[in-house]
């Protein structure tokens, strides 16, 4: 099968790129940055797979008119334009932040379920969520449409999560305040992710995917995680830990401690064969090479 992926250099879609040529694809990369997505012959691909986007971590210095043209017309015209060649399917990467969520503390509101939501703010996850509507009215019987709305995306090389940060945080002290153990963060492995969009365009399949690696962890099981990887042991303080749940309105301890979560009921797609990645031996690729 041949794929293009618009998003040349980007790191989903250079990770994509290898993983669907190991498995026999053939995958071209078309730039978006410039006018190379508008040379492209579309007629001649079986798949678009859209990553392209300006991203939560440039959200502070980009504006509302940015995300828009970016997230929101750009996809919308690559799909259009693989339409019109005859293309029968287009993989849009999405993401959890149309759910408009922000990390908490507070179990209930981590969760998302089926019944969570969608909710159209500014910013990166409206402009997302704008484009998967009008992507939804292009659909038709011969063009389908997926859309997947990854978590915190990780693994080697990844920049801008907030893996580096626990990292730091992790080794700074073998003691770590032992709180909101059961407020965890959906994440996913980048060959989960790359393994999921494979199969989506294996079976040509259309509709939603909220996908998930098989164990979403609080901030305490990621600490003791990162630190078992370098050889740590870690202890766990209670009586730092009730300071900590004094301070749950303070933003750093939100950051550190707080999460959004997907139900696993709503992950469940190709049966969970995606997941062909364990959480902890995601953990160990990524920080394998400064071990």
């Amino acid at each position: 099968m041949r794929v293009l992926i618009i998003g040349k250099r980007s790191y989903i879609g250079s990770n994509l790129k290898s993983h669907l040529e190991k498995h026999g694809f053939f995958a071209d990369e078309a730039d978006a940055e410039n006018d190379e997505w508008k040379t492209v012959d579309y007629s001649a691909y079986d798949s678009v797979v859209h990553v392209a986007a300006i991203v939560h971590q440039n959200a502070k210095s980009a504006d509302e008119a940015l995300f828009n043209r970016v997230n929101t017309e750009l996809p919308v015209e690559v799909a259009k334009r693989a339409k019109s060649g005859g293309v029968p399917q287009f993989v849009f990467l999405s993401t959890m932040g149309v759910y408009g969520k922000n990390k908490s503390l507070k179990e209930s509101d981590v969760i998302i379920n089926a019944g969570t939501p969608e909710n159209e703010t500014s910013g990166y996850g409206g402009s997302k969520l704008r484009a998967e509507k009008i992507l939804k009215t292009l659909e038709t019987g011969s063009f389908k449409v997926a859309v997947v709305r990854p978590p915190s995306v990780y693994g080697p090389g990844c920049k801008g999560n907030y893996m580096p940060l626990f990292k730091k945080l992790a080794l700074l002290s073998w003691v770590f305040p032992f709180a909101f153990s059961d407020i965890c963060q959906s994440m996913i492995y980048i060959d989960n992710l790359c393994e999921l969009i494979r199969l989506i365009i294996e079976k040509k399949a259309g509709g939603l995917y909220l996908p998930q690696d098989d164990c979403a962890p609080s901030a305490v099981y990621l600490v003791h995680q990162i630190r078992e990887i370098f050889g740590k042991k870690t202890h766990d303080s209670r009586v730092l830990g009730a300071v900590v749940r004094l301070c749950g309105g303070i933003q750093i301890v939100k950051k550190i401690y707080g999460g959004i979560q997907y139900d696993y009921s709503v992950s469940g797609c190709f049966d969970n064969k995606y997941q062909i990645v364990s959480f902890t031996d995601g953990l160990y690729a990524t920080y394998k090479d400064s071990v």
